[in-house]
């Protein structure tokens, strides 16, 4: 039979335990409490924001306080420095429709800020057997844009001899439709692959190198394009690159 003492010393070590555990839970709970909330309160405040009206809890996200008029003001700024102009002639199914027939489009380029990214793109819209002259559009990301360039398609051998260079730098933010941005598959990887985008696109920031615009798209080229029907991203209608080259 177990004695009083025995007794009595379990007990006591089965009340510690359970004051330790006790003491732990409630510790624990406060470092929640302060760090975001009790469980019924996990969106930081989403109702006033919401009543506030900057939006529900869907676009209070990551890029919930990113001023993109600011950003497009500095862009400005960027290509203010120093730009050149080129073009590139879109044709949407053979152009049998009025309204996708061949028609160019106008791109300025930050030359002064980007020169090694420029130079490679220019390299390749003048260039008929390497450059970007009989390509397509092989993919649309309708929440990002129109991506040009075939993979393994490595950058104009002007630019480096091994087939990609690196990042410049990320001067330019991707705020609007019509930003042309290097899409790279990873850091210092660039090659003959861009994307325009269809809109802002604030996680390419930081990401991809912005180093363009459009400035003219008087036919709606590439409006009418990112409204083509597509599978696993894939347009269902060829878009191609019929001409480009240097204004």
């Amino acid at each position: 039979m177990m004695s009083t003492q025995q007794s009595l010393t379990r007990t006591i070590r089965t009340n510690t335990t359970t004051l330790l555990i006790r003491t732990f839970a409630s510790t624990n709970h406060q470092q929640r409490k302060k760090l975001g909330g009790s469980r019924g309160s996990r969106g930081h405040g989403w109702l006033i924001k919401y009543r506030e009206g900057r939006g529900g809890r869907h676009l209070q996200g990551r890029w919930a306080g990113r001023d993109a008029e600011a950003l497009s003001a500095l862009n400005d700024q960027v290509f203010a420095l120093g730009s050149r102009q080129a073009y590139m002639e879109i044709s949407i199914d053979g152009g049998k429709d009025e309204s996708t027939k061949l028609a160019r489009v106008v791109l300025e380029l930050a030359e002064e800020a980007l020169p090694k990214t420029v130079q490679n793109f220019i390299a390749l819209c003048e260039d008929e057997e390497l450059g970007y002259a009989g390509t397509k559009v092989n993919r649309i990301e309708k929440k990002v844009g129109l991506c040009i360039g075939a993979a393994g398609k490595y950058c104009h051998p002007s630019v480096s001899s091994t087939g990609i260079f690196e990042d410049e730098g990320h001067f330019i933010s991707h705020t609007k439709a019509g930003i042309m941005s290097m899409m790279s598959p990873g850091i210092d990887k660039n090659d003959s692959r861009f994307v325009i985008t269809t809109g802002d696109a604030p996680q390419l920031d930081g990401k991809f190198v912005a180093f363009g615009r459009v400035l003219e798209d008087e036919a709606g080229v590439l409006d009418a394009a990112q409204k083509i029907f597509t599978k696993r991203g894939e347009p269902s209608l060829a878009i191609n690159i019929v001409g480009c080259g240097v204004l």
